[in-house]
Formats: C-alpha cells, sequence, structure tokens
C-alpha cells in the first residue's frame, strides 16, 4: 500500500471513478481505459492520477504549506491520460497552475454528474474527440456557410440556391471515405448528401416548386444537424440552429 506523499490504491481508483476514467483536460478528453483489441480478457488502462500539487519539493507545483498527508489526499488529485499527466508536469509545471487544473477537475466531475443525474449518455462527448467527430463537425461547419439552407425565403435567388446546395453536395460527398470505424456517422452523411441530390433532381425537374423543396430540404437537413450535435457532440453555430427540430 502506497504511502503519503503518494496516493492510496483507494484515492486513485475513487479519482478515476469521479471523472468516469475520462481524462480532465477539456482540451483532451481523452478515455483512460478500453478493452484491447489483440486479447479478449485484457483492458488498456491510459489514466493515472496525478498530483495537483507536488508530491515532493523539485516536482511540479510544489507547496511548502503542504504537509506529506494533504498531498495525498484526493482533493490534491487529478484524474488525466499519460500524455496529458506528462504534459502538465513539463517545466515543473510552470505552464499550468494548481489554479488551472482544480479548474479542470471541478469542470470534468461537474459534467459527469450532471450526466449522472439527467441519465443522459457521455458518449457523444467521448465522440466528439474521435477521427469521426472531426469529420461530423466538418460537415456541420461547411453546411454553416451555405446560407440557403437557413436564409429568408424572400431573400433568396434561384439560382443561387441551386449553386449553393451544389456545392454543398459535392463537399458533404467527400467526407463519407474520410470515416473508417463508426458506420453511423458514415449513413447520416451519406443520408445527407442523398438530401442535396434529391432536392437537385426534384427542383430541375419542376423550378416553379424550389421554394417547396427548399422547406423540405431545411426540414430534413435539420434532423440530420440535431443528430450530429446530439450523438457527436457537434458545435452548432449560428442561423444553421434555426432548422434544427424544436428551436
Amino acid at each position: 500500500m502506497p504511502k503519503a506523499p503518494d496516493f492510496s490504491t483507494d484515492t486513485v481508483a475513487t479519482l478515476g471513478a469521479r471523472a468516469a476514467l475520462i481524462c480532465n483536460n477539456p482540451d483532451s478528453g481523452t478515455l483512460t481505459v478500453g478493452p484491447s483489441d489483440a486479447v479478449n480478457d485484457l483492458a488498456i488502462k491510459l489514466g493515472e492520477a496525478a498530483h495537483i500539487r507536488a508530491a515532493r519539493a523539485g516536482q511540479a507545483r510544489f507547496d511548502l504549506d503542504m504537509n506529506d498527508d494533504q498531498r495525498a489526499e484526493i482533493a490534491n488529485g487529478i484524474w488525466l491520460c499519460a500524455s496529458c499527466h506528462t504534459m502538465v508536469d513539463k517545466n515543473k509545471g510552470i505552464d499550468f497552475s494548481s489554479d488551472l487544473l482544480l479548474l479542470w477537475k471541478k469542470d470534468h466531475e461537474n459534467t459527469i454528474s450532471s450526466l449522472l443525474r439527467t441519465h443522459r449518455s457521455p458518449l457523444p462527448m467521448l465522440r466528439k474527440f474521435t477521427d469521426e467527430g472531426d469529420v461530423a463537425q466538418e460537415a456541420v461547419d461547411i453546411m454553416e456557410t451555405h446560407g440557403a439552407l437557413f436564409v429568408e425565403r424572400n431573400m433568396e435567388v434561384d439560382n443561387y440556391v441551386m449553386e449553393s446546395i451544389k456545392s454543398l453536395r459535392a463537399d458533404i460527398e467527400k467526407l463519407p471515405r474520410r470515416v473508417k470505424f463508426n458506420l453511423r456517422v458514415k449513413y447520416l452523411l451519406k443520408d445527407l448528401a442523398n438530401e442535396f441530390r434529391i432536392f437537385m433532381n426534384n427542383t430541375s425537374k419542376f423550378p416553379v416548386n424550389l421554394l417547396t423543396e427548399l422547406d423540405t430540404l431545411r426540414s430534413r437537413v435539420g434532423v440530420t444537424v440535431l443528430r450530429l450535435r446530439d450523438e457527436y457532440g457537434c458545435n452548432v453555430r449560428g442561423d444553421l440552429n434555426r432548422i434544427i427540430p424544436g428551436t
């Protein structure tokens, strides 16, 4: 059993549990435990209980006013992935203050607590930091630049709408091929590109119905944007929010 100023086994376990085994660095959010792909009965653990104020003199953020028992308390610990643990302790912690790490810990535990109380899934937060999450966010970012999805109808010009949707379809069609593992987001992006294709086909045959078809398109795209936001943690900014159902 480790002795102060090192964390006890129970303290390490509790820190990990309070963090839901997710790195507390808000720019990381890394899941720190999971299955080994090679061996069915093995797990990979990448998380560590890090000292906010150092355990020993000469280490990062050492506080002379603390005693060893205080240094070993859970209040002085934060759950980080191994990479972030190394990062925050470089240069004796000069770039990452104790106050900053305490803020990371407080905000992260508040987030986990809120998810727990409201019975909401942490998966969108985790997916946000994956390659698939990056692709999903790119799709949202692209749509935010196309006013045809949200500009007031009386301001629309038919030719500009068609060119905008054509460009949007071409950009979105490139994204699914970059998705390697998460079939759900691949299908969402393919469905999105298909909605743009249907709009273009319908309006080319019956141009007089452009505004009606545009309303339908916006409604269907809004549902997909909602799913990308809620399932993949995508940030939806500005007027694109107007087409999300319920907003």
